[in-house]
């Protein structure tokens, strides 16, 4: 029986294999793909992105990757269930009994609840007191993990008495208050007449005996099933395990999915790899151009029809890129920087369509605008269709993985945790259907502006504080650079043009997403897009902004002047080691950061001083 419902999307950007779920009635870790399953007949829809499935091939350094949708829960003829599943181990596995009670201890009560373990519990997940009454559990909110992504449970026999011990006396949470104040939640054992506070948890530091609080790592990996345990390592720890570090379950931080998208940039071949990838089990066995040649000669007359016009060897080419042969060799471009060309080689006044439901952009004239907006902005155009493929690559904890400008990930030192128990062959992904704005940039007004000696010397303050950030996080400037001024500037102006987009086409701020280009010598732009599974973000509310996109760029430009929270806002400075904000000049909740969701840099690098002037720099303004 099916024990709770994801929408296909969520197991890509919210509830992925190792995400921690409440269910109406279990706690459980999403299942790695070697727990996914398909159904009785075990078929998989795939998605074809050549570009994307390039770049995870290369990521991920394996030969053969195919993208395919999640399974999905389907009711065939009579009722017969033939859709797919996904196994979730129960997770955790300590509960807290709802058993009210209060406890009194130097002079301060507590409410204290029964934690046991699973085992402690009947089949119907209750618990018996020693009354023989029964009572309902809950999972207990606190677990374990470490920066690999391994997660486990705290072993509280251990942690309470601070050691290896053989007492099974059931143990206590005690609690004051309804907070999270680790200093107020205390763990007892009534038999050994002993209690710790949580907040010893939290230490990382060497505790009792040379060994911290909670331990060291074992390596588990519960969303694998039974065979998900591996080493821990540790470079700081010359190769031995981390030091488990204490997490809540609900914490923002317990699950970073690592997450790679792409704007199809659709050719004339993908029909043909349409056809391919639709029928790829007939074409599995065919590894040599004879081999194509013979078997169309005598294939179904469906498959002669649609590809009896192509040319056989661009036929072969795509069916190699499917199955993963004739890669392309080296170091491939950047998705972001393909996707820059695509948007810049759209003809003037002339629609670029590339197929049903995939690509399709008209540029607006700009002859009518007015002189501070053409001096400025080149290109704007109406991206009437678009389609996004997003893919999960894997999950960190703890630490996010930080994409690199062109969109590549870039590793913190936090390790990406796997989501099968052996190599992968197969990603999960989503194709998202919508529509867009794009504005580009002229680039000899923005190399103008770069050289003003008063750019400079703000901007300067902006690269000092990144050679801060750069040192906590144990990193050179080789290694992972300074994103430029002219990044902040569009990515500081791309968040001001979502919230006042959404002001303007009835669409959430939240299902506007934004995708930055800024590559010296190739071109400069911003794409605000939205998209969906469903029908959201095909309704045309956004493209109808594009008309008047020096009106929405005069909003916008006014509401980056002066904040709520101004003086105070525009007075903060980047390099300021005191509030050790170094990704952030004139920056806050009230002006520039939006829903995560929507950011691309989860709201780093933003400062509305180089985009307008404020109450504090009035001459560092790209927008004068």
């Amino acid at each position: 029986m099916s024990q709770g419902e994801v929408r296909q999307s969520q197991l890509i950007t919210t509830y992925g294999p190792g995400a921690m779920v409440d269910l109406p009635d279990h706690s459980v870790v999403i299942g790695g793909l070697n727990l996914w399953n398909y159904g009785k007949e075990n078929t998989a829809e795939l998605i074809d992105e050549p570009r994307l499935v390039q770049k995870l091939r290369q990521t991920l350094q394996v030969p053969n990757l195919v993208l395919q949708k999640p399974p999905i829960d389907e009711t065939g003829p009579g009722g017969v269930k033939k859709g797919g599943f996904i196994k979730s181990p129960q997770f955790p596995n300590w509960f807290v009994a709802q058993l009210d009670e209060t406890i009194t201890f130097n002079d301060r009560r507590y409410r204290t609840r029964p934690l046991v373990k699973s085992n402690q519990l009947d089949e119907r997940n209750r618990y018996m007191d020693i009354n023989r009454k029964k009572h309902r559990v809950v999972p207990v909110r606190f677990v374990q993990s470490c920066p690999n992504g391994h997660l486990s449970d705290v072993s509280w026999r251990e942690f309470v008495h601070k050691k290896n011990t053989n007492c099974r006396e059931t143990l206590w949470l005690d609690e004051a208050g309804a907070g999270n104040d680790f200093a107020e939640i205390f763990v007892r054992c009534p038999k050994c007449n002993i209690r710790r506070p949580l907040s010893d948890a939290k230490q990382l530091a060497l505790g009792d005996k040379g060994i911290p609080a909670l331990g060291y790592c074992n390596g588990e990996r519960p969303w694998l099933g039974s065979y998900g345990k591996e080493r821990c390592e540790s470079a700081s720890n010359n190769g031995g395990s981390y030091p488990n570090r204490l997490l809540v379950r609900s914490a923002s931080n317990a699950y970073f999915p690592e997450i790679v998208s792409a704007i199809s940039i659709p050719k004339p071949i993908d029909k043909v790899r349409e056809v391919l990838i639709k029928n790829l089990k007939l074409f599995e066995n065919i590894n040599t151009l004879e081999n194509l040649k013979f078997y169309l000669s005598i294939a179904p007359d469906y498959i002669k029809e649609q590809l009896i016009e192509t040319n056989l060897n661009e036929t072969f080419e795509a069916l190699e890129s499917i199955k993963g042969g004739n890669e392309q060799s080296g170091e491939i471009e950047p998705l972001k920087v393909q996707e820059l060309k695509a948007l810049i080689g759209v003809i003037e006044n002339q629609k670029e369509n590339y197929g049903k439901n995939s690509f399709e952009a008209e540029k607006v004239d700009l002859s009518s605008k007015p002189k501070w907006f053409k001096e400025r902005i080149n290109r704007v155009l109406k991206v009437h269709k678009l389609r996004e493929v997003v893919a999960l690559l894997g999950f960190t904890r703890l630490e996010p993985v930080v994409n690199q400008i062109d969109g590549d990930p870039f590793d913190l030192g936090v390790k990406r945790a796997s989501i099968d128990n052996k190599e992968i062959t197969w990603l999960p992904a989503v194709e998202n259907m919508g529509e867009g704005i794009f504005i580009g940039f002229d680039p000899n007004k923005i190399e103008a502006w770069l050289s003003d000696a008063k750019v400079e010397e703000y901007l300067s303050t902006h690269r000092d504080a990144f050679k801060i950030w750069n040192k906590e996080h144990g990193l050179s400037e080789d290694e992972f650079g300074w994103p430029g001024g002219v990044y902040i500037m569009l990515h500081s102006l791309s968040h001001l043009l979502i919230t006042q987009a959404a002001l303007e086409c009835g669409y959430s701020a939240s299902s506007i997403k934004e995708r930055i280009y800024s590559f010296s010598g190739l071109g400069y732009g911003i794409l605000l897009y939205t998209g969906g599974s469903g029908s959201e973000g095909t309704l045309g509310g956004l493209v109808g902004l594009a008309d008047n996109i020096d009106l929405l760029l005069k909003k916008a430009l006014e509401r980056g002047k002066l904040c709520s929270n101004d003086p105070f806002c525009s007075q903060h400075k980047p390099n300021n080691q005191f509030e050790k904000r170094y990704s952030h000049g004139a920056a806050c909740h009230s002006c520039e950061l939006i829903a995560e969701t929507s950011c691309e840099r989860k709201n780093e690098f933003l400062d509305r001083s180089i985009l307008v002037p404020t109450l504090e720099e009035k001459d560092a303004a790209f927008f004068d």
